[in-house]
């Protein structure tokens, strides 16, 4: 299968000006089409900071991030925007939905940013959202959701695009058992029916039931099967 996602010697040291954290050493990391993986580690132990440069958000201080053929690292930040919209999707662990947009807007919204018709984003995500059985609750704000349904719009917004892999950073975090569960096998759901690869950070290790495989972050390295 072919590699969409690659992390080639990705190294970030933080200095407050008093001390030096490094916190990524020499990180290698590969995702493969439709592939999902969870990145498990303790708090502080970098997961986020990891999802932040494979998405092209923060500078390593070396190494090199590849989406499919394209060397995320050497592009500009207009080119990283591009890129972003129209090869990765984001899940957060609490959901950054736009409060004023219903479910439906919320979903479109990717698709209007690439520059897709109205009727042709709200179509699509419309489609999507009856697929996630959320049909009943699309013309809803996100104050009038439950906290598990938020989180599967998320979901729904990350993959409306058909981006190539979706980095979830502590999607259930913030969720109950149930609600989380119910997240999670919607990730693995759209993950086989749509081909979508997923990097999924995160504490709970009950997640691993759901990925291909597992990796684990520890003193700045990846121990697993990367």
């Amino acid at each position: 299968m072919s590699d969409v996602l690659v992390g080639k010697g990705i190294t970030k040291t933080f200095d407050d000006g008093r001390q030096s954290l490094p916190v990524l050493q020499g990180i290698d990391l590969t995702i493969t089409a439709g592939q999902r993986v969870c990145v498990f580690g303790r708090s502080g132990s970098g997961k986020s900071t990891l999802l932040h440069i494979l998405a092209g958000l923060l500078d390593a201080d070396a190494g090199e991030v590849w989406v499919g053929d394209t060397n995320l690292t050497e592009c500009s930040s207009k080119e990283r925007a591009l890129l972003r919209n129209r090869a990765l999707g984001f899940v957060y662990q609490f959901h950054h939905l736009l409060p004023e947009f219903t479910a439906l807007e919320n979903v479109a919204m990717p698709l209007l940013i690439r520059g897709d018709s109205t009727k042709s984003a709200r179509s699509k995500a419309r489609e999507l959202l009856r697929e996630i059985e959320l049909d009943e609750r699309m013309e809803h704000l996100p104050k009038q959701l439950s906290g598990g349904e938020r989180l599967r719009v998320a979901v729904a917004r990350a993959v409306v695009g058909d981006p190539q892999v979706v980095l979830a950073d502590e999607p259930t975090g913030s969720l109950d058992a149930d609600s989380a569960s119910r997240v999670m096998e919607l990730i693995q759901s759209v993950s086989e029916t749509r081909g979508t690869a997923f990097v999924i950070v995160s504490h709970d290790e009950g997640s691993s039931v759901y990925a291909h495989r597992t990796v684990r972050l520890s003193e700045g390295h990846l121990v697993g099967d990367v």
